[in-house]
């Protein structure tokens, strides 16, 4: 193979690769986006995921964006989104074992983003990801918290450890630890 050949070879693999990135993002309200990517903060991607997890995503959540899922999360009854977003250090190059990250619930209201903070920055070495539940019946890691949500309800976990369900409960954001 040519040098050219192989230096076009590598530019279509960059745009398809940015490409699947970007078509991750495709159904999230560009007003939604530009509320949460601010001072740094971008919106969590398969390409961000580390080791097996982009893998591991796509087979248990083949076409969803493991940084949004949208629903009827919040009491109001409309549309939200749940974004998992992370900051990089600049400084450390491509191969990261500290970030932060952090969860935000976007809504619209008369047009404009309203954002909550779900989970505050915290610092990890593997993104997690975000995804939704559908209304029904549920209980935490040991059976003994038990509920009935009536509206969905997401999942925010790190692929191999750790998931927590969130739900409203009438106004309040409550949560059952599903894997430690």
């Amino acid at each position: 193979m040519s040098q050219w050949k192989g230096i076009l070879l590598a530019i279509n693999i960059c745009f398809a690769a940015h490409v699947h990135a970007e078509d991750c993002l495709n159904n999230l309200p560009a007003s939604i986006r530009s509320a949460v990517e601010q001072d740094n903060w971008t919106i969590l991607q398969p390409q961000d995921l580390a080791g097996t997890d982009p893998q591991r995503w796509k087979g248990n959540h083949p076409g969803e964006c493991p940084g949004v899922t949208s629903g009827n999360f919040y009491p109001k009854g409309k549309t939200s989104y749940l974004v998992a977003l992370i900051q990089r250090d600049p400084t450390q190059g491509s191969e990261q074992n500290n970030q932060l990250e952090k969860l935000t619930l976007v809504y619209l209201k008369k047009d404009n983003p309203i954002t909550i903070a779900v989970v505050p920055p915290t610092q990890v070495s593997a993104p997690m990801v975000v995804w939704k539940l559908r209304p029904g019946g549920y209980q935490d890691l040991y059976g003994s918290k038990k509920v009935t949500i009536s509206r969905e309800s997401f999942v925010y976990e790190k692929l191999v450890g750790p998931a927590n369900q969130f739900y409203y409960d009438g106004s309040h954001l409550k949560s059952l630890v599903l894997s430690r």
